[in-house]
């Protein structure tokens, strides 16, 4: 075997390996997680519950099994929308729901979203009309509370209109 054949073999494997691991890095739970949060019960979408007619509407999906990331990203969307959001969640100009993409119950909202993953939405209803925006750029801020709380607060006051 030359050395152009054992070298393209070599990067074969390393991307293979490293695939997997970036494939599985959510398939197992966070035992070790940094972030002292506590078990938060999960809420379920029911089709009884009220859809907005105007609003913002938060919606962090996660799958059963979550990896640190996951777990951390919830903590910050959860903290942001309860120490920033009260008044608009009193209202009900702004409704917040964490929920399991695995969970049967969840069909309707995992559908209307098009969720798969542990994935943040923002839905902004104007006259009863969705427009959905999945935020993407929340995984870039990973272990970045600032970065974490400035970026989820920001999105939600742009879609609250402030």
């Amino acid at each position: 075997m030359n050395l152009l054949t054992k070298a393209t073999l070599c990067s074969l494997i390393l991307i293979l390996i490293l695939s997997c691991g970036i494939l599985c890095a959510c398939s197992g739970s966070a035992k070790d997680e940094p972030i002292d949060t506590q078990e938060t019960p999960t809420p379920t979408y029911t089709p009884e519950t009220p859809t907005l007619q105007n609003g913002v509407e938060v919606v962090y999906f996660h799958r059963a099994q979550r990896c640190s990331n996951c777990r951390y990203l919830e903590y910050c969307v959860t903290s942001t929308v309860n120490t920033y959001f009260q008044d608009e969640l009193a209202s009900g100009e702004l409704v917040f729901k964490v929920l399991n993409v695995q969970d049967e119950a969840n069909a309707a909202m995992i559908e209307k979203y098009g969720a798969y993953g542990s994935s943040l939405f923002i839905n902004e209803v104007i006259d009863g009309i969705d427009h959905i925006e999945h935020v993407t750029d929340i995984w870039f801020v990973v272990g970045d509370d600032e970065g974490c709380f400035s970026l989820v607060k920001g999105e939600i006051e742009e879609h609250l209109g402030e």
